[in-house]
């Protein structure tokens, strides 16, 4: 943007009574103190098959430079009252000019002619004839914006330098933030700049720059200026276009040292674009401030800095996540945080506290509610035990349906050993999480998050089938014929999921979804790594989808059977009501069968649930056992049935005759 430029041009413009105002921003374009200027020589001769057009529009105060050959080169810089583009076919471009003498009469612009007297395929150079005026365009690609940001600022960096790269991001915002190497390069020049300025000697004790990107305030932090122990910094004495912050910053640290370093920047951005690099989905509700003081690394203040963000969201904070003073970590380009901010810390007002122990940039983010760090050691052990006793189960109940299936026996025992098989395949996977996050090969880290991914949706869907069997079973009744019924079911169960791990793994160098994730934990700065899906929303997209439509279709299931069991165990033999307990057994059985422990995450929020949290990690990390112990009675219970009668309970047949159900054969659910 060429705002600053704009407003400079303007009130030269005012001195010269000059009235023509439609175009400001293109002769702002071509002022010195934007570029350096490439050194045009008029008497190079212009390049043939170059043509070009000036147009302005009144109505929108816009001012259009258009730039063809017959090569397909379409050069087009549009410049209006709020934002200037320029655009190299279908990619951004960067243009800089040299000098023009802003007292002529500007509308005298669209009397130039333009001479192009270089192309290099990716920078072309051309003159203004009448005025001499030099421009450069750049075609904006990696190579390209590097060379343009380097060098830019040094030491004696002036705010010229820092207008400049703050130019170079937005023509070039494209492919600035599509590579994380140049953001990061840009964040690291940047800040060079910033303490350029603050080297820079200044009168009085204050000295603020508005450069519509951010807002730069420099203070001396001198005693004398102050009778606190603190100096308060508002962002809004600098610029009223973005969000108040209100910084209290301890003098203490300040005191008897050299005067370039007795100096603080504070800059305040409106836009955090640059600073979710690494961390593309982090919600920040706040402006982000950096503090800057020229060689120097404070740490560890006895007393801390004082912030008071404005947020720019005034919904409520949902219960699953919480909000979090954080700080932006300059050498691994990551937030990190506090613990979620106590009631007394966020006032009615939209404003949130936070106090910190350093000088960083800052801000405040919404994010997921997170488990301290004695609870998660506690839940790890019980996970990873619970995994392996789930595991050696599961293999074990694979094992007894092999040796003891008889050749009578229904699909039923198939569909459990089928979703024992899916759940011995969840459990080893996520065995190996954490030891396969701290490989450097990153190979190893995406296969264990797929199996892992793949085995959960498996479970799901024969969680699904085992509902839509005991519907068949106990509900409908009547006796069908299904043709390759177990083939079915089997595709559903194992190829459904893979269509999905599939159809994201097609994608993934365009997007990965699988990988290291990190989980900070409230109470400490410390991550701990496991093999997981990295992308929140194809998180949210496909397995709580996913689950949340099983978990519902499961419960409507649950629901029609146990009030079915109930009345068929009322009109039992001889009229004797079964006990109560038993019921209740079948019922919690059924639960752990179809997988409703599962949907205890829905009501999970975090710290505040940790009953909920210790029941969904027992009650799921041992589903293996649980499942194991089910198939084993099962399987007696239907031995004991084939001895009393020829018919077993399996709802298939290929007859299709149509057949009264028993109390006898709701025996394999009960």
């Amino acid at each position: 943007m060429f705002c600053h430029a704009m407003v400079l041009c303007l009130r030269l413009l005012q001195q010269q009574a000059v009235a023509d105002m439609n175009s400001i921003l293109i002769t702002a374009l071509l002022l010195t103190g934007l570029s350096g200027g490439y050194g045009g020589n008029t008497s190079t001769p212009c390049l043939n098959g170059f043509t070009s057009k000036l147009s302005h529009n009144q109505n929108i105060s816009s001012f259009t430079m258009n730039i063809t050959d017959h090569s397909m080169i379409n050069i087009l810089i549009s410049d209006s009252a709020t934002k200037l583009d320029c655009s190299w076919g279908e990619f951004q471009c960067y243009i800089q000019c040299g000098f023009l003498n802003a007292t002529k009469n500007l509308s005298s612009l669209l009397e130039e002619k333009i001479c192009v007297q270089k192309n290099e395929g990716t920078q072309l150079d051309f003159i203004l004839s009448e005025s001499g005026t030099s421009c450069n365009v750049t075609l904006c690609n990696e190579a390209s914006v590097i060379r343009l940001m380097d060098g830019i600022c040094n030491v004696k960096s002036t705010e010229k330098e820092l207008k400049r790269l703050l130019i170079i991001k937005n023509m070039c915002a494209l492919v600035l933030f599509n590579s994380n190497n140049i953001t990061k390069s840009y964040i690291s020049i940047e800040k060079n700049c910033i303490h350029g300025i603050v080297r820079i000697p200044f009168e009085g004790n204050s000295e603020g720059f508005d450069l519509e990107d951010l807002a730069l305030t420099v203070v001396k932090m001198n005693k004398s200026t102050t009778n606190s122990d603190f100096v308060m910094i508002n962002t809004s004495q600098v610029s009223d276009c973005l969000l108040p912050v209100t910084t209290m910053i301890p003098v203490a640290p300040f005191q008897n040292v050299p005067e370039e370093q007795s100096k603080v920047a504070v800059v305040i951005y409106s836009s955090a674009k640059q600073f979710t690099i690494n961390q593309p989905h982090m919600t920040i509700l706040s402006p982000v401030i950096r503090i800057e003081v020229v060689n120097r690394h404070i740490t560890n203040l006895a007393k801390p800095l004082s912030i008071n963000f404005t947020l720019n969201s005034n919904s409520a904070v949902p219960a699953n996540v919480c909000l979090s003073c954080q700080y932006y970590d300059d050498d691994i380009y990551e937030w990190k945080g506090q613990q979620c901010l106590n009631p007394q810390n966020y006032y009615d007002n939209n404003i949130a506290n936070c106090l910190y122990d350093h000088m960083t940039p800052f801000a405040v983010l919404l994010v997921d509610v997170k488990i301290d760090k004695a609870h998660w050691k506690i839940l790890s052990y019980l996970s990873y035990i619970g995994c392996g006793i789930s595991a050696f189960f599961s293999l074990a109940a694979i094992l007894v349906f092999f040796i003891k299936r008889t050749p009578t026996a229904d699909c039923s025992n198939s569909i459990h050993v089928s979703l024992s098989a899916s759940l011995l395949l969840l459990n080893t996977s996520f065995l190996f999480s954490e030891w396969a996050a701290s490989w450097s090969i990153e190979g190893v880290c995406v296969f264990v998050a797929v199996m892992i991914d793949y085995s959960l949706l498996c479970c799901f869907s024969w969680m699904a089938i085992e509902a839509l069997h005991v519907y068949l079973l106990l509900i409908k009744v009547f006796n069908t014929y299904i043709r390759y019924y177990m083939v079915k079911l089997s595709l559903f169960g194992w190829g459904l999921p893979a269509l999905f791990v599939g159809a994201s793994l097609s994608v993934y160098k365009l997007e990965a979804f699988y990988g290291t994730k990190k989980v900070t934990l409230t109470d400490t700065t410390d991550t701990t790594a496991i093999c997981w899906i990295t992308n929140v929303y194809f998180l949210y997209g496909m397995n709580i989808t996913y689950y949340s439509i099983v978990f519902l279709t499961n419960t409507a299931v649950l629901s029609t059977v146990t009030s079915q069991i109930c009345k068929l165990r009322r009109l039992g033999a001889k009229g004797k009501k079964v006990p109560t307990c038993k019921d209740i057994s079948t019922v919690l059985g059924l639960t752990c069968l179809l997988g409703l422990t599962w949907g205890l995450a829905f009501v999970t929020s975090g710290y505040t649930n940790y009953p909920v949290l210790y029941l969904f990690c027992i009650c799921n990390s041992l589903q293996g056992l649980f499942m194991f112990l089910w198939v084993y009675g099962t399987m007696r219970k239907n031995r004991r049935v084939v001895a009393e009668t020829l018919s077993p309970s399996e709802p298939y047949s290929s007859t299709g005759k149509p057949k009264t159900i028993s109390s006898k054969d709701t025996s394999h659910y009960s």
